[in-house]
């Protein structure tokens, strides 16, 4: 019987895993700047100070400063020290984009986006104040503005890299609208995935409706539409302008498988 307990407990047993002291320094150090002990900007202790902190010596200390240079969490200068960043995971996302290029990837951010900004949108209309809908109606107009100018030269690569700031300072306005931080957060750290979504969408809609000979018309753009929605509470049509606008329902015309 004693046996078989044995036996018994061991199979639930788990190996313990050792946490190097390289590590344990690391997350320290990473622990205190969330906690706010040192702000950006703020030069933290040396190498030489840490070690006596930690009672370690300075090689670990040195591997532990290395690792939150590379995630982008302290910047060490030459002859100055190591200071605090305002950490950003842009520069993260910018590097592995690449991987969301293909066909697949395409759907999985268009189902993000759809999936953040309706929800948004839907919260928008009951939270949002006068203030921001003011804004709103700014971002627009500056939306509709670069969409006309685009329209002129649709292969220009500025007019269109103007049109997509245009674009996601709308959809962040949005975003900011619905009042839930989360929200905003994500959607910020995943702006580059976004972007590239609203570039290749863009792109491909403004040399169709070119080539179609169609002029871009204020009315019928999906951005105008969602910000009626918004503004008179109309939440039904707001869904169906919200999966048009990023290509789930494609519009006749300007995307390829609206042909289809």
């Amino acid at each position: 019987m004693r046996q078989e307990q044995i036996k018994q407990n061991s199979r639930r047993r788990v190996k313990i895993a050792r946490v190097s002291v390289v590590d344990q320094v690391c997350a320290s150090i990473k622990q205190d700047i969330a906690d706010g002990v040192w702000q950006p900007g703020d030069k933290i202790p040396s190498e030489a100070e840490f070690a006596d902190m930690f009672g370690v010596n300075r090689l670990s200390v040195r591997m532990a400063l290395q690792k939150l240079n590379t995630l982008g969490i302290i910047e060490t200068r030459v002859g100055e020290g190591s200071f605090v960043c305002n950490f950003s995971l842009k520069p993260i996302l910018n590097e592995i984009s690449v991987f969301y290029e293909g066909e697949e990837q395409y759907r999985d951010v268009q189902q993000l986006r759809n999936l953040l900004e309706y929800e948004c949108m839907r919260l928008a209309v009951y939270t949002a104040t006068d203030e921001e809908k003011q804004q709103l109606k700014e971002a627009l107009d500056c939306y509709n503005e670069r969409a006309k100018l685009q329209d002129t030269d649709p292969y220009s690569e500025e007019l269109l890299a103007n049109l997509v700031d245009a674009d996601f300072n709308f959809h962040y306005q949005v975003i900011k609208m619905s009042h839930n931080k989360l929200y905003k957060d994500i959607y910020y750290m995943v702006q580059q995935l976004i972007r590239g979504h609203i570039t290749r969408l863009l792109s491909t809609r403004t040399r169709r409706r070119h080539e179609a000979g169609m002029p871009y018309q204020t009315d019928s753009d999906t951005h105008n539409k969602i910000y009626h929605c918004i503004i008179h509470s109309d939440v039904d049509a707001l869904q169906r302008a919200q999966e048009e606008m990023i290509g789930i329902i494609p519009i006749k015309g300007l995307d390829p498988d609206a042909e289809k």
